[in-house]
């Protein structure tokens, strides 16, 4: 037997926005809450002032209950207030994932991209890729922002961020994209002068060139590994330099041996501008991933572009 209010919520027009009231009225009184204020609330939702109070006020008449403590200089969340919060969250975003996941299931991927990616990722890998990507999905555009600090993808918008390196916000999606190993390499004009390491040990008799910590200024460790044994070498480089693409610019042009990320090199190793030294010792590295919202899942473009970087690094 069909329930009555089951019959009504597909009916009745009234019933319906009834509900989809309460859901916008949530909605409103989040952002408040987010925002810290009724007007920068009212600024982010494209709406009047009046008309945000009115929709939080609303919310507290059906609930019989304050939500917030206002006064003209400061505004906090009641204990009711907090629990509306909490859970008006969980309800909106359950509801955003629902549209997402209809919506997008039978989408054809379009708008704007926003990518955030590292200089060394992007310059290797994506950006000369990007092209083909448009070429298969012609309705999507591209913003790209090239950082090597992470971002906070939240709250600058940001759709995918292609990052090195663990992830510090448990509430991202990582999609694993490729595996590194810490790798070290030296010019072929080097090593026709100077000769090979046999071990790490040997490293003190070899000019070498280090990565250099950003807030220290002191070099990278060198990290080793083989057969379970692992070591930490301390270079006292010739060359110490905060950039990765330049310190690699110095390598190939036979400044010494130099110990950087497998996806960092790997290009140039490919075309024999350096070649892996000590390759037997390479310790593993940090994971190369892709970082999207949990929202943001089934989204079309999202997701049409996540495989893609997948293939592209699988190759």
């Amino acid at each position: 037997m069909i329930q009555c209010d089951n019959v009504l919520s597909v009916l009745d027009p009234c019933y319906r926005n009834y509900h989809m009231d309460r859901l916008e009225a949530l909605r409103v009184f989040c952002r408040v809450v987010e925002y810290g204020g009724f007007s920068k609330a009212a600024d982010r939702l494209g709406i009047s002032t009046p008309s945000t109070t009115k929709q939080v006020a609303a919310l507290e008449n059906h609930f019989n209950v304050k939500l917030l403590n206002r006064t003209t200089r400061r505004m906090s969340l009641t204990d009711e207030g907090r629990r509306c919060y909490e859970q008006a969250l969980q309800l909106l975003n359950g509801m955003a994932e629902l549209e997402d996941s209809l919506q997008q299931s039978h989408a054809t991927p379009s708008g704007i991209l926003r990518i955030d990616m590292s200089t060394i990722i992007s310059r290797l890998y994506v950006a000369p890729a990007l092209p083909r990507f448009l070429a298969q999905y012609p309705d999507i555009r591209i913003k790209v922002t090239i950082n090597d600090r992470m971002t906070d993808i939240v709250d600058e918008g940001v759709d995918v961020s292609v990052r090195i390196g663990e992830l510090a916000d448990s509430n991202l999606i990582a999609k694993p994209l490729c595996k590194t190993s810490y790798l070290c390499c030296a010019s072929p004009a080097f090593i026709r002068k100077h000769g090979l390491p046999s071990s790490p040990e040997d490293l003190d008799l070899f000019p070498c060139l280090s990565f250099l910590k950003l807030h220290s200024r002191q070099p990278r460790p060198w990290a080793f590994e083989k057969n379970g044994e692992q070591l930490l070498y301390s270079p006292d480089p010739r060359i110490g330099i905060d950039h990765p693409e330049s310190l690699i610019e110095a390598t190939i042009a036979g400044g010494g041996i130099v110990q950087l990320l497998s996806v960092s090199v790997q290009p140039f190793v490919q075309t024999g501008q350096l070649v892996p030294v000590l390759e037997d010792w390479a310790a593993p590295g940090p994971t190369v991933a892709a970082l999207y919202q949990q929202k943001n899942l089934q989204a079309a473009k999202i997701k049409v572009f996540v495989e893609f970087l997948q293939t592209l690094f699988q190759r």
